[in-house]
C-alpha cells in the first residue's frame, strides 16, 4: 500500500469497502504520522498518510476501525470493521 501514491491509496481504500463482505475485517498498518521514505526492499518511494488519514478515508466508505495498538518494532496497526449492513 506505501509504494501506492495518495490518490491511488484513496481508491485502494474505496475498493477494501468493495470488496469486504459486511462484517469483514481488515487489518493493516502504517506509521502514526504522515511520513515519506525509501522502501528498503525496491528502493521506491514509501508514502503513509499516518493514522488520522486513514481512519478518516476507512470511515468515508463505512469501514469502522474498531481497535489500534503498537507492536515492539512501533509498528501501528488498525483493526477495521465493514459496517454490518443488517444493523
Amino acid at each position: 500500500m506505501f509504494l501506492l501514491k495518495a490518490e491511488e491509496q484513496h481508491r485502494l481504500i474505496r475498493r477494501f469497502a468493495d470488496i469486504l463482505v459486511p462484517g469483514g475485517r481488515l487489518l493493516f498498518t502504517s506509521t502514526v504520522e504522515p511520513h515519506v521514505w525509501n522502501d528498503v526492499m525496491t528502493g521506491m518511494e514509501s508514502i503513509s498518510l499516518g493514522v488520522e488519514e486513514y481512519v478518516r478515508q476507512l470511515s468515508a466508505v463505512g469501514i469502522s476501525v474498531k481497535s489500534e495498538y503498537e507492536d515492539e518494532g512501533q509498528n501501528h496497526y488498525f483493526d477495521a470493521l465493514k459496517a454490518d449492513q443488517n444493523v
